[in-house]
């Protein structure tokens, strides 16, 4: 039974070299970032939705906003990185001066106290929440970029990662459209430290596949099994994505890949109740289960694609309509 990673060898032409030891992506560059002006930031940050702040609450930065520097490590930290990673119920009503204002601030703050000999001597620890409202606060993948050089420095101070700042990251990045920046990141561990989970893996897979070059992709695919994640021809969401992506490529080695998964497919698609990945027709419902507008997209360019090729496709079809796909995606 072919496996993706086996597949993804075929593709090797058109991957980016990936040194795995290491750990190491090395075509993938970060570039360095120069805090903005509220001039320019209003130019960019009409492409960033409100919705998009992960702490849409005007008191981000209130009265009380030194709480988010302790001169102490925080005991509940665990417990308030995970409440923090959750969208905020109010819209932000924040000008572009004042939020870049306290991105600026705590970027700065954060930067002054980390790393092995940090800048700061007044002896205050930064929390681990606070790496969550520099995502929330960044409305540019510059800015963003600026926050992700301030990683290294975390490691070496030997504060860890929590699942929900990788999560939060990868989010951000689609957001601001830079997933080559989280592919970076966790294309080399042993400088940023970051450890990708499977949700995480899926999210930035769904950024990558249909906007960007196919070799992205797969060497996403490689970082699978550097980070010992199922692979991904085990993962109905991640394996419909992938042979979408294939199929939209068009190379012969890409349309391996893609025929490849397909029996894959199929078995995912016969374990799987068609009812259970309905397409939600609540709005509300879709941004909490993203994964179900996915595959509903993903099956359907697989299944034209394999029209178009003469493969057959009556299983997919079959399953499609049980799952009531084909009336959102015909």
């Amino acid at each position: 039974m072919a496996s993706i990673h086996s597949a993804a060898r075929v593709l090797r032409a058109v991957s980016p070299a990936i040194r795995v030891g290491q750990r190491q992506i090395p075509n993938v560059v970060l570039r360095r970032c120069l805090h903005q002006t509220p001039v320019a930031l209003k130019k960019k940050q009409k492409a960033v939705s409100d919705t998009d702040d992960l702490f849409a609450s005007d008191d981000l930065f209130n009265e009380e906003e030194e709480d988010l520097f302790s001169a102490t490590a925080d005991t509940n930290e665990a417990t308030q990185s995970n409440s923090a990673a959750q969208p905020g119920s109010s819209r932000s009503t924040l000008s572009p001066e004042e939020r870049l204002r306290r991105f600026n601030k705590l970027h700065k703050y954060v930067s002054d106290r980390t790393g092995i000999k940090p800048k700061s001597t007044d002896g205050s620890q930064v929390r681990k929440t606070a790496w969550l409202h520099l995502f929330s606060l960044a409305t540019t993948k510059e800015q963003l970029e600026s926050v992700a050089e301030l990683f290294p420095k975390w490691r070496e101070s030997r504060r860890p990662w929590s699942t929900a700042h990788c999560e939060q990251f990868v989010r951000r990045c689609e957001e601001l459209d830079c997933p080559q920046l989280a592919l970076s990141v966790f294309g080399n561990h042993s400088k940023y430290g970051f450890d990708l989970s499977e949700k995480a893996a899926r999210q930035l897979l769904h950024s990558l596949h249909m906007e960007h070059p196919l070799s992205e992709t797969m060497t996403l695919i490689a970082l699978y099994q550097v980070y010992k994640l199922p692979p991904v021809s085990n993962d109905l969401v991640a394996s419909a994505m992938v042979a979408s992506a294939c199929f939209k490529a068009g190379t012969p080695e890409a349309l391996t890949v893609a025929k490849a998964l397909l029996p894959e497919l199929e078995k995912l698609l016969k374990e799987t109740d068609p009812k259970s990945m309905e397409y939600p027709t609540d709005w509300k419902e879709r941004l909490q289960v993203k994964e179900k507008t996915w595959l509903t997209w993903s099956l359907n360019k697989i299944q034209t694609a394999m029209e178009k090729q003469d493969i057959p496709s009556g299983w997919l079809k079959e399953w499609r309509e049980a799952s009531g796909h084909t009336q959102v995606a015909a």
